[in-house]
């Protein structure tokens, strides 16, 4: 796992719904970490689902290494808002849950909380190796992409 993490909660939260984000939070004060897959929903071909805005899924790893690890769904994160959906392999009161609501609620990064990047692109997956887009965890070409 990459040492680095964000500095604001603002720029972890860019990175976490730029599209494809593999991202970790660690509580300092326990120790324990969580790491999450965030992509973006795609649109439905055949049009017989409707997402209402945009739509992030959100899985967490459960059994191996992130890369060829097991990962189950959690819920989504719609209007800045992480649910739980009737697919969700994990209820309210589990700790990947309670800790990904926390990440998304956050006002401000909170100092016993490190939040990490891989780095790769959080849009696109590809590695990071300019060092602005390192801090920011997103390369060049996806964020003018973001942006406009």
């Amino acid at each position: 796992m990459s040492s680095h993490h964000f500095k604001t909660i603002e720029a972890a939260r860019e990175f976490a719904l730029a599209g494809n984000a593999l991202l970790t939070l660690k509580s300092l004060k326990s120790g324990q970490h969580f790491t999450y897959k965030v992509q973006m929903a795609k649109a439905d071909p055949q049009g017989t689902k409707a997402l209402v805005g945009p739509t992030w899924f959100v899985k967490v790893l459960c059994a191996g290494s992130a890369d060829q690890g097991e990962f189950a769904y959690l819920g989504m994160v719609r209007n800045g808002r992480f649910t739980l959906t009737r697919g969700s392999k994990a209820g309210n009161d589990a700790p990947s849950v309670k800790a990904f609501e926390f990440f998304m609620r956050m006002p401000v990064l909170h100092p016993q909380i490190e939040i990490r990047h891989e780095g790769h692109c959080g849009r696109c997956g590809r590695t990071l190796t300019v060092p602005e887009s390192i801090d920011a965890g997103i390369g060049p070409e996806c964020q003018a992409k973001m942006m406009g």
